[in-house]
C-alpha cells in the first residue's frame, strides 16, 4: 500500500480512494466496520491487498493507543511534579500546621 491508499498523503487525481479513516470503534454496530474487517469476521479468504488494508489499519489502531499511554503517562507525571513542589514550598516556608509548631521561630 502506498501513502495515498492508506491516507497518508491523497493525490486529488488519482481515480482511487484513500482508506476512509477509522478509530477503531464501530458503537456496536457491525456495519460500521471497514469491510475488510467485516470480511475477516466473516471468515472469508482475503486477497493480498485487504491483508495489507487490515494490517495498516491494526498498526494506525496500535500507534493511537500508545500515543494516548504516553499523553497519561505525561499528563501524570507533571501533577506528581507540581504536587511535589506545592508540597515542597509549603514545607521550606512553614506553611504546615503540623510542622509549623516543629519549626523554630524566626
Amino acid at each position: 500500500m502506498d501513502k495515498h491508499e492508506k491516507g497518508v498523503e491523497v493525490d486529488p487525481l488519482r481515480p482511487d480512494l484513500p482508506l476512509p479513516r477509522w478509530n477503531g470503534k464501530y458503537r456496536g454496530d457491525p456495519k460500521r466496520l471497514p469491510k475488510v474487517v467485516q470480511k475477516l469476521m466473516l471468515r472469508r479468504p482475503l486477497t493480498p491487498e485487504e491483508k495489507a488494508e487490515l494490517l495498516w489499519r491494526f498498526y494506525e489502531l496500535q500507534q493511537g493507543a500508545r500515543t494516548r499511554l504516553v499523553l497519561v503517562l505525561v499528563l501524570t507525571i507533571l501533577f506528581l511534579l507540581c504536587v511535589v513542589g506545592i508540597g515542597g514550598y509549603l514545607i521550606y516556608n512553614h506553611q504546615l500546621p503540623a510542622l509549623a509548631s516543629l519549626a523554630h521561630p524566626r
